[in-house]
């Protein structure tokens, strides 16, 4: 018998629901949507605000069936997006960047994403532009990325406005760290027992951009070669980490 998704047993989405409301309810009996709206009552709601979260509910299961993923997009607040992949894993798409810089600015010379197609990268003169990002996207149920939602997105968003489709996004870098574990993705994935190949092994951000600037200025195929290397390891790596990631908030959710 196949497993209720986790998102139909979540009901901190609710108004005045949060952690501690959500546990109250499972203890109550009440283990999914269903069970929920069935109910005559449950504690430690009152009648009238059970009647507003059954209707709530309802229109959440319809938009969920009609895979609505911009309402979906705002389902969830924070790390708690994590809660949709199980139902959206499928058509999730994991994605990275690597700039010249930091600054909004600085200009970005390569947009990876890793799917269930595989990897894709548009590269900065050759066929990166709004156009090729919103294609590389397209059908995407969910954005995966490691600090995408302070550096990657906003990057993306300033340089090609309207590129991104309103759909659920999940930033690993705080899951991790709901998680217990800080720092960057590297020392993560060691952490956590995910390697990569020799020749990126070690590599940074600035690394990316000295590689860059060898392919930019001198034409270095191998450069590119090697910086398209580094952004593949980067993000073919956040699929392992994503499963360990939602493995473990699912454990300490229940626990």
């Amino acid at each position: 018998m196949n497993e209720t998704p986790l998102v139909r047993r979540s009901f901190i989405f609710l108004p005045g629901v949060g952690a501690a409301t959500e546990r109250r309810i499972w203890g109550s009996g009440i283990r999914d949507w269903g069970s929920f709206v069935e109910a005559e009552r449950v504690a430690p709601l009152n009648p009238s605000r059970k009647k507003g979260c059954d209707d709530i509910i309802i229109e959440t299961e319809e938009r969920l069936r009609e895979r609505d993923l911009t309402y979906l997009s705002r389902l969830f607040k924070g790390t708690d997006t994590w809660r949709l992949y199980d139902t959206l894993a499928e058509d999730a798409v994991f994605l990275d960047i690597e700039t010249t810089g930091t600054r909004r600015t600085s200009p970005i010379t390569v947009v990876g994403v890793y799917g269930k197609n595989g990897y894709d990268a548009a590269i900065r003169g050759k066929d990166l532009d709004g156009e090729r990002i919103s294609s590389m996207l397209e059908d995407t149920s969910m954005v995966i990325t490691f600090n995408g939602g302070s550096f990657d997105l906003p990057m993306i968003e300033h340089q090609f406005p309207g590129s991104l489709p309103r759909i659920p996004h999940l930033d690993l870098r705080w899951l991790a760290r709901r998680c217990g574990l800080t720092g960057g993705l590297k020392s993560i994935e060691v952490k956590m027992g995910i390697s990569r190949p020799d020749d990126v092994k070690g590599m940074s951000g600035e690394d990316a951009v000295r590689l860059w600037r060898l392919f930019e200025r001198r034409s270095n195929r191998n450069a590119l070669k090697l910086l398209l290397k580094y952004n593949r390891e980067d993000i073919v790596n956040l699929r392992p980490l994503t499963e360990m990631l939602v493995e473990e908030s699912r454990r300490r959710l229940f626990e």
